[in-house]
This record gives structure tokens, sequence and C-alpha cells, in this order.
């Protein structure tokens, strides 16, 4: 629909009001009313009902000293903006920029019971023939470090749930499989900030993983580097791996709300 300010659909008042709120910038974080006729080109008499309107509704504050200045309440529309967002369309660019640097593949998933479920997988250029992993794929969440990052944060009765709730075999001989060297070995990630996959599901994948929270702090998925060990070097892992997946965990969780 293209918009016209004389269709008649348009609400001049509306959009005169959204003036006021973007008057305000860096180099105009208070302003009198004089400022707003000034800058919104709006008359005076006007301008002052918008900007007492937008104090009511709690988008500006009414300084002491007659100055307005925007209220912490205009980043709920950002915020609501990313909410109308889906996780995968969020982290894309950030696993996208992450397999560029690290030349590995990089996924995001999400917990559905005791399974890891992928939402998102970027491969490297490098590794277009890989895991056999794609959108949709399932793993059991004791062997990953993607269902490792996305239960290790929740409470310990939630975590409790979803191990009696699964069928827990070994698939090396490094799969953990007893529940008090589980809980023993998250509380070592949580300590860390990360968690890893080692040889558990498979002799040779390593991986490392990071949760994403949303704004009440609560996991809603997990993003990982995936790679081998015949290619990667624990080095490597510690000294370009991790701070990779680091920003990038850090970034999708700032755009969640979590970090500010």
């Amino acid at each position: 629909m293209k918009k016209e300010n004389n269709a008649s659909y348009f609400v001049n008042s509306v959009a005169k009001g959204f003036e006021v709120l973007r008057a305000f910038d860096s180099n105009s974080t208070n302003m009198s009313l004089r400022d707003l006729e000034v800058k919104t080109g709006i008359n005076k008499a006007t301008v002052r009902r918008f900007a007492l309107t937008l104090v009511d509704l709690g988008y500006l504050r009414l300084l002491p000293d007659n100055k307005f200045q925007l209220s912490p309440k205009v980043l709920d529309l950002g915020a609501h903006y990313l909410e109308t967002l889906s996780l995968p369309d969020l982290a894309l660019p950030v696993l996208e920029n992450i397999a560029s640097k690290v030349k590995e593949s990089t996924n995001m998933a999400i917990l559905d019971g005791p399974d890891v479920v992928y939402v998102l997988r970027v491969n490297a250029a490098e590794r277009i023939i890989g895991a056999n992993l794609r959108v949709g794929s399932r793993l059991p969440f004791y062997a990953t470090s993607l269902g490792k990052a996305l239960v290790a944060w929740l409470p310990e009765m939630e975590r409790k749930k979803i191990w009696d709730s699964a069928t827990i075999a070994p698939f090396t001989d490094k799969t953990i499989t007893v529940y008090e060297e589980f809980e023993a070995h998250l509380e070592m990630c949580r300590s860390q900030g990360y968690t890893e996959g080692n040889d558990e599901l498979e002799v040779g994948l390593r991986s490392v993983a990071m949760p994403i929270f949303d704004r009440k702090g609560e996991t809603v998925g997990a993003i990982n580097i995936s790679t081998n060990l015949m290619r990667s070097s624990e080095k490597q892992i510690a000294e370009s791996y991790l701070p990779a997946l680091r920003e990038g965990s850090n970034k999708i969780n700032k755009q969640t709300g979590y970090l500010s």
C-alpha cells in the first residue's frame, strides 16, 4: 500500500505524534516546547497537546524545568517488534557470520521434551558435505552440546523431569548415562558459561554451545559450532570458536531483550 499524506486513511495527528517522538536524539535529549516546535515544524499549541498526551501515555517524561525527555517505555516498541520475530529470524545473520569466521557449521535448536530439535543450520562453505543434519532433525539432549545448553540453566526439578522422560542409552563410551554425573557435568558447564559435546554422540564429533534467553531469563534456545577433532584442535576451539560463539550469543540475547 502506497503511503500518501492525503490518502483517506491517513491520520495526521498520529503522524505528528510520531514526529514528536522522533525529534529526540543524542543531540536533543531534553527539549522544551519551543525546541519541539522548531524541530518538528508543528505550532507550539499543537505540539504541547501531543507532548502532554505522550507524557500521559508514558512515552515522554515532563522534567521539573518543563522540558520533555523520552521515557524507557519507548524501548517497549522495539521490544515488541523483536518479539514478533522468530528465533531463527534473529539468529540467521548471526550464525552466518560465525560460520564465515570459523569455517564450521553453526546451528540453533530448541527443546521438545527430551529431544533437541534443529530450527536453523548454516553450513560453512568448506563443509557442505557434513553431518546428516537439517532443520527438523532431532537428537537426544543428554548427548549433545545444544541439549546441555538448553537444560543446564533450567531449574533442577525441570532438568530431572526431562531426564526421567528420556530413554538414556550410550552412543559411545563417553556418553554420560548416570543422572548424578550428568548434573555434575552441567554444573561445570554453568560455571564456564558454555556446554560441550565431546565424542558423546559419535566418536570424533566436537561442539560447543551457549544458551539463548528471553527477556524473563528463561532458556528459549541454544546455538553451537560443530566440528571434528581431526581438523580442530583444543587450542583452536578455545581461542577462535568460543569467542565467536560468545559474541554471537550475546548479540542474540540483546535482541531478545535478555541483555541490555
